[in-house]
């Protein structure tokens, strides 16, 4: 290979690892999408933990904080917690809803000893569908959609959420 050929191929590896890491740190120092073109909140059935079907019309005409999750993923159960704690302090202003993109027997066996308070929905292929239907082409777990009472979907949080970011998003949505 020629001088220059090697210059140039080093340049572009440079160049390319340069544009890697500032997409990752804007990704991780700002994890939140907020623009006017989320979607609207779409239609949805998933069973819950006991197998029932849950519809997405169950919780029109309120403010909804919906968490795509797995069983197999540290970070959505260190948020678990602060999501049950929103629950319980805001039941009356919004709702939770947990959709597990998981094996039904997993997401079984964790919740009988998690202590949810709000729904939990499961599922594989189609909570996949949902998720990147709320944001599409997504990477990875956890990500939250903060819906209004109109269904609008106003941020998606992409990775664990901690609870100064919840507070500042559930008042877009209040």
């Amino acid at each position: 290979m020629s001088p220059a050929r090697v210059v140039l191929a080093l340049a572009l590896a440079v160049a390319s690892a340069g544009g890697g890491f500032l997409a990752f740190n804007a990704l991780r120092d700002n994890p939140s999408v907020s623009e006017n073109t989320l979607p609207m909140l779409p239609e949805f059935a998933l069973p819950d933990v006991e197998g029932v079907i849950r519809q997405s019309s169950e919780w029109d005409g309120r403010p909804r904080i919906i968490n795509f999750w797995a069983t197999w993923c540290p970070p959505c159960r260190r948020e678990i917690p602060l999501l049950i704690t929103l629950q319980a302090g805001h039941s009356a202003s919004f709702q939770v809803i947990g959709i597990a993109v998981d094996d039904m027997a997993a997401v079984q066996a964790y919740a009988a000893d998690t202590g949810f308070n709000y729904p939990i929905l499961v599922g594989q292929q189609d909570a996949v569908d949902l998720g990147n239907r709320v944001l599409p082409d997504w990477i990875g777990l956890p990500f939250t959609a903060f819906v209004d009472a109109s269904g609008q979907v106003t941020r998606v949080h992409m990775g664990e959420l901690h609870a100064k970011e919840a507070t500042e998003y559930i008042r877009e949505i209040l």
